[in-house]
């Protein structure tokens, strides 16, 4: 017993006093041992929680956390690997050693100190106020002017002084008398100036000797077939004396300028068709239907609303409303009203066979219920000639 009471912790190290009694059962001794309540435990864990939270903190961490947060944040927080499921209210005072792996769902009120050091994946909204001819691989040391339309002109003072140029920087007395010294293509330029065998090495001079970012201008083809806009070089002389006005840097500027009608014929392109693909055929062999072979008019593309239908009912209702049975290709079956046919001075039915059937009505016609009322409204003078004729 005495053995067993020196390897207890309990009953051994923490008793203040014992009490032993022995007892002679047949012949053999029993201690029995008793003992007051001990003045401390040892220190081992409960499996059942205290009722009250100790007055001091444990000096590790529980290995699982709490079913609910504390009233008030710890002094000293923990780093924690997994994120909170919810933002903080207020934003933390340093950044984060990383970036997040969303960005966030509105843009910052203010730009970043610093470009970024890649280019974004998707372009900008909107373009620049004067975008360049084509990218450079590096920044210009000075702006480049603002864009415009500038004759060619030969400059023979730069570049070997065998080339030909339409940066606006022509010497005064060229831009004073442009008919004798400005053309609206380098090749014309070119064949002026610098014919014979210095012509290769002047159309060699672009590019990329310079920035020029048209080698032939657009002007209207008046004098020619008249529908469209040209770059041949073979403009009037007067239009040389205003190059401004004239000519163009891009085939799309010159037909809006001078073909605005008829737009899509000069530039020779095909628009979205918004309003249908029917259109009416009114120079075809039959004149009077609609068709959608994707043939109209390029006129008719600068008012799809008015020119174009969904439908051929549609298409027939609006542009051949007085023959829309011819337009459509049917059968006309008539309402069976009665009208006025003048040519036979009375009233027949609108239907087609033998009398009184008169044909079918026009969609000017006025008609009427039967043909007392007809002859009432429209032959009143001679009302009973008009009972009793019958149609021819």
């Amino acid at each position: 017993i005495n053995a067993a009471l020196a390897e207890n912790p309990i009953l051994g190290a923490g008793s203040r006093r014992f009490r032993t009694r022995r007892r002679n059962l047949s012949g053999l001794t029993v201690t029995s041992v008793s003992a007051t309540e001990p003045e401390s435990f040892p220190n081992f864990r409960s499996k059942v929680p205290s009722s009250e939270p100790s007055s001091e903190p444990s000096s590790e961490p529980s290995s699982e956390p709490s079913s609910q947060p504390s009233s008030e944040p710890s002094l000293n927080p923990s780093l924690s690997a997994i994120p909170t499921s919810e933002p903080s209210s207020e934003p933390s005072s340093e950044p984060s050693s990383q970036p997040s792996s969303e960005p966030s769902s509105e843009p910052s009120s203010e730009p970043s100190s610093e470009p970024s050091s890649e280019p974004s994946s998707e372009p900008s909204s909107e373009p620049s106020a004067t975008p360049s001819c084509t990218p450079s691989s590096a920044p210009t040391e000075s702006p480049s002017k603002p864009p415009g339309v500038n004759l060619f002109y030969p400059d023979w003072l730069n570049n070997g002084g065998e080339g030909c140029r339409n940066d606006g920087d022509e010497p005064d007395y060229m831009a004073v008398n442009p008919t004798d010294w400005l053309s609206s293509t380098m090749e014309a330029c070119c064949k002026k100036f610098f014919g014979g065998y210095l012509f290769e090495t002047c159309m060699g001079r672009y590019p990329p000797d310079h920035d020029d970012c048209n080698v032939m201008l657009y002007y209207p083809d008046w004098e020619g077939s008249n529908k469209g806009c040209i770059n041949d070089g073979q403009e009037p002389y007067y239009m040389l004396s205003n190059g401004k006005y004239f000519f163009s840097n891009s085939l799309e500027d010159c037909c809006e300028k001078f073909y605005e009608w008829d737009f899509y014929g000069c530039t020779g392109t095909m628009p979205d068709l918004t309003n249908g693909e029917y259109y009416p055929d009114w120079l075809g062999s039959s004149s009077s239907t609609c068709l959608n072979d994707n043939k109209m008019p390029k006129y008719m593309l600068n008012n799809q609303v008015w020119y174009l239908s969904k439908t051929l009912k549609e298409c027939c209702e609006t542009h051949f409303f007085w023959d829309v049975n011819k337009c459509l290709g049917t059968t006309a079956v008539g309402s069976g009203k009665w009208y006025i046919k003048w040519s036979d001075s009375t009233c027949v039915q609108d239907c087609v066979g033998a009398s009184p059937c008169g044909g079918i009505a026009e969609s000017w016609d006025e008609t009427f219920s039967d043909k007392n009322t007809c002859c009432k409204n429209k032959m009143w003078w001679d009302l009973r000639g008009c009972r009793t004729r019958s149609a021819s």
